[in-house]
């Protein structure tokens, strides 16, 4: 019954695409002026996404690496492909 069988069936590429997506909604929450996130790798074997953020808070104490927590969540909320997020800075 081939039509029942679930897959994965998403190439590295879609989930990378997925990711991409992900992150971009991620960074106007951080409400961090000229703040980006970027995926650095992503290891499909081992769910392990490696997030590179660039940018910096001018007018507070706070650098985006404080939301690491947050980030990890949000992209493995939505993106379950995803079972670790390292944050690069």
């Amino acid at each position: 019954m081939k039509g029942l069988r679930r897959g994965t069936g998403k190439s590295k590429d879609g989930v990378e695409n997925q990711i991409t997506a992900v992150l971009a909604e991620v960074t106007p929450l951080l409400r961090i002026d000229h703040c980006t996130l970027e995926i650095e790798e992503f290891v499909e074997s081992s769910g392990s996404l490696t997030v590179r953020i660039d940018g910096s808070c001018p007018d507070c104490l706070g650098s985006p690496a404080m939301f690491a927590t947050a980030i990890e969540a949000h992209v493995k909320q939505r993106i379950p492909q995803v079972r670790r997020v390292i944050i690069s800075a």
